[in-house]
C-alpha cells in the first residue's frame, strides 16, 4: 500500500523537510558539479598528478601504470558503490520532497544504502589479502572488518530500515482495521 501525498499546508513540519530536502538535494548537485567540472579542467591541463600515496605492503606506486590491476578493479568497485548510494540517497530526497515519508520505497532506499555501505565495508577489508596475493607477497587475514566504520554504519542502517519497515506494516494494518 503507497503512502499518499500529504500537502505541505497541512503540517508546517512537512513543509520545513521538504525545503530541507530540495537544499540538500541543489548543495549535492552543486558540489558534485562544480567537483566534476574541476577534475576535468584540471585534469585536461595536465594539473592532476598521482602521488605515490597507495601503499600495499609498503610499496609504493608512482604512476597509475604502476598500480596493479586488482587496486584498478578496486577503485572502480569503490566509485561506483559510491555514485550508487548517492543515487539511492538523491531518490530519497525526492521522496522526502514529495511528502512521502513512510513507504515501502524509502525504506528500499535506506536499506540499499547500508547494503552498499557493508558491501564498502568488506571490500576494504579485504583489498590487502587478494592484493598481496597479486603483488606475490604473504597475505594477511583481514580481522578488522569488525571495526570497520562502513561495516558497522551499513549494518546499523540495515536494521534502521527493518525497523521503519516493520512500523510501516503495522501503521497499514491499523490503518485497515475498522
Amino acid at each position: 500500500m503507497n503512502t499518499p501525498e500529504i500537502p505541505a499546508n497541512v503540517n508546517p513540519r512537512l513543509s520545513r523537510i521538504k525545503k530541507l530536502s530540495r537544499i540538500l538535494k541543489l548543495v549535492f548537485l552543486l558540489y558534485f558539479v562544480v567537483i566534476g567540472l574541476l577534475m576535468v579542467l584540471l585534469g585536461g591541463l595536465g594539473q592532476i598528478h598521482f602521488n605515490s600515496s597507495i601503499r600495499i605492503d609498503n610499496q609504493p606506486f608512482n604512476s597509475w601504470r604502476d598500480v596493479p590491476a586488482v587496486v584498478k578493479t578496486y577503485t572502480g568497485i569503490c566509485c561506483a558503490l559510491y555514485l550508487l548510494g548517492l543515487m539511492a540517497f538523491y531518490r530519497l530526497l525526492n521522496l522526502y520532497e514529495k511528502g512521502i515519508i513512510f513507504s515501502a520505497e524509502n525504506v528500499s532506499q535506506i536499506r540499499r544504502m547500508g547494503q552498499l555501505a557493508v558491501f564498502y565495508g568488506v571490500l576494504n577489508a579485504f583489498l590487502p589479502v587478494y592484493a598481496a596475493r597479486a603483488l606475490a607477497l604473504s597475505p594477511t587475514i583481514p580481522l578488522d572488518i569488525i571495526s570497520s566504520p562502513s561495516f558497522l554504519a551499513g549494518c546499523l542502517t540495515i536494521i534502521v530500515a527493518w525497523v521503519m519497515d516493520e512500523a510501516r506494516k503495522i501503521q497499514e494494518e491499523q490503518d485497515l482495521t475498522i
